[in-house]
């Protein structure tokens, strides 16, 4: 067995199998280039939008209800209760407005559109639609929309105004009767 070693023919040969490698090889390029590009898109998506909302001048109705929906959706439970009216008859102290409310953020996410406005001298209305979202299953889509109206009052002169009513589960039960 320790006989002279036969050579080994190493050429390749340029027949039809070389170019269906190269085909495949172009294709698997292809396919590879296209994930590095889709991943690429994504992050560039996901970077841009930035920390997500901010906090508007709440000199209107409308700014008191996106500012007070997005206090409570960031846990800014201080900044949410101070929207609250001190007209309420039944309005919570703090402790107790983070004990009845701290558990919305935790069920699920939710978005605020605000649809129409319609401020009064004293009075206001903001009509809103709240969407919630969960994770759905085979037959549910894993969202459903609330429309609502959220009920404001001007305090002193008319520059501030104050939640009297707001939707569940954003608002206590009970706390939107008004004090004579």
């Amino acid at each position: 067995m320790n006989g002279p070693v036969e050579p080994i023919d190493c050429t390749t040969t340029r027949g039809s199998g070389f170019k269906n490698t190269m085909k495949n090889d172009k294709f698997l390029i292809g396919i590879v280039v296209g994930i590095v590009l889709l991943v690429i898109v994504a992050l560039v998506t996901v970077l841009a939008r930035g920390p997500g909302e901010d906090y508007i001048a709440d000199d209107t109705p409308a700014g008191v209800v996106h500012n007070y929906f997005l206090a409570v959706q960031r846990k800014d439970y201080e900044k949410a209760y101070s929207y609250l009216s001190d007209d309420l008859e039944s309005k919570p102290d703090l402790d107790e407005f983070i004990r009845l409310i701290g558990n919305v953020g935790n069920r699920s996410e939710a978005s605020l559109q605000i649809r129409e406005t319609r401020p009064g001298d004293i009075h206001a209305q903001v009509d809103v639609a709240i969407t919630t979202y969960s994770p759905g299953n085979l037959f549910d889509k894993g969202s459903y929309t609330n429309d609502n109206t959220v009920y404001l009052r001007a305090t002193g002169d008319g520059s501030v105004w104050k939640l009297i009513e707001f939707p569940y589960p954003y608002w206590g039960y009970g706390w939107d009767e008004e004090k004579d």
